[in-house]
């Protein structure tokens, strides 16, 4: 085989490799939440610098997709779980590439107002069907135009879960062939919860 062969050869295992982890990491997790054995590690933490090395990582990772990011407004300084947090937004920001034509910009912003932090990621997807919204965080749901594509549906319900043990939330707005937009919601005073399946 030529270099160039082995090479595609190799970013096909690579990327098969990289699914297959997901899926398993994913299931793992979610048995943890579901048993009520997922458990805080809180601490103090740089939101900010977590949020930026996760987009260098993925846009590494998949340079055909532009990132646009604007998060100077969170907080350099965040109590939490920075594991539990940082996988939240490795689901959401993987879901916009996955869902996502290349060349179309994703778009991550950050805001801090009265009593919130919001994280949001844009995309120009394929969107979600209007009926399909509301089941979204639903273990093992997957909108009907989706189905064709791999993943679990744990995801989303993950993310939900582990927001809602820092008393956060997940807000999901989208229209069909329109792309979707992802808000990860945290207080600015956090009321945990220390455990407590989904």
């Amino acid at each position: 085989m030529s270099e160039s062969d082995i090479r595609s050869r190799a970013e096909k295992i690579k990327r098969a490799v990289g699914r297959l982890t997901e899926i398993i990491e994913n299931i793992l997790a979610h048995t943890r939440a579901t048993s009520g054995a997922m458990v805080l590690d809180v601490h103090d933490f740089d939101l900010n610098g977590m949020v930026r090395r996760v987009c260098d990582y993925h846009h590494d990772e998949h340079p055909s997709h532009p990132f646009e990011v604007a998060i100077d407004p969170l907080p350099d300084r965040y109590k939490g779980d920075p594991l539990l947090l940082e996988q939240v937004f490795i689901i959401v920001l993987s879901n916009a590439i996955k869902y996502s034509p290349v060349d179309c910009p994703i778009r991550i912003a950050g805001d801090k107002g009265d009593g919130a932090i919001a994280i949001s990621v844009r995309d120009q997807g394929i969107g979600v069907l209007a009926e399909d919204l509301p089941h979204l965080t639903q273990p093992f749901f997957r909108g009907r135009n989706a189905k064709h594509m791999p993943g679990t549906g744990l995801g989303l319900s993950l993310a939900s879960h582990i927001l809602d043990l820092h008393g956060g939330s997940l807000r999901v707005e989208s229209r069909e062939g329109q792309g979707t937009t992802v808000s990860i919601i945290l207080p600015t005073v956090q009321t945990f919860n220390a455990g407590g399946g989904i």
